[in-house]
């Protein structure tokens, strides 16, 4: 069986699409911590640098599982392939 041959503008689309969901899931949680902090100022006082914080740790493991998830779905895609003889 033949591989796919290497696709220079696929690898970019790639990495476009990583970055794009790591921007994501950090401002995603920054502005929910944001809002969180202005709503319960007087109950929760988080610090900026925490919120940062907080936000990388949430932006990597959405990274992780993105990743995860990409693998998963190139092993199906090689899989049905194979089971087409293509």
């Amino acid at each position: 069986m033949k591989e796919k041959s290497f696709d220079p503008l696929e690898m970019i689309k790639e990495i476009l699409c990583f970055l794009a969901v790591s921007a994501i899931a950090f401002a995603w949680m920054l502005i929910m911590l944001l809002i969180v902090s202005f709503v319960a100022v007087s109950v929760i006082r988080i610090k900026l640098k925490m919120m940062i914080f907080i936000s990388v740790v949430f932006m990597i493991v959405i990274d992780i599982f993105y990743v995860i998830r990409r693998i998963g779905k190139k092993r199906e895609e090689r899989r049905i392939r194979e089971m087409l003889g293509k």
